[in-house]
């Protein structure tokens, strides 16, 4: 999975993909990528996405998915507030920022 995320390493996001009014888990999914995608980016640190109407449906692919890439993710439930799903901040750090040159 965390080859999913690899082209966005290098932190630029040529274009995000859109979705119809189709399937609200589809929808979700689709945002909650795309959230992982930009926390990988460095271009955001976390994501809240909330009044997703299939967040619930979607949490447990989406903390597969944030896992293998590294990323935190957290469902938050709180009583008279929808369902908030938040991606990020990073677990580790990523391969370019891990690695060191050594001079040969």
């Amino acid at each position: 999975m965390l080859d999913r995320y690899a082209d966005s390493m290098d932190r630029t996001i040529t274009r995000l993909p859109a979705v119809g009014a189709g399937d609200p888990l589809e929808r979700a999914l689709l945002e909650i990528d795309i959230a992982i995608a930009l926390v990988l980016a460095g271009i955001a640190v976390t994501v809240t996405l909330c009044c997703l109407e299939a967040a619930e449906g979607a949490a447990f692919t989406a903390a597969a998915w944030a896992q293998s890439a590294g990323v935190a993710f957290h469902l938050r439930r709180e009583p008279g507030v929808p369902v908030r799903l938040v991606i990020g901040p990073r677990l580790r750090p990523s391969s370019l920022e891990a690695g060191s040159e050594t001079e040969s």
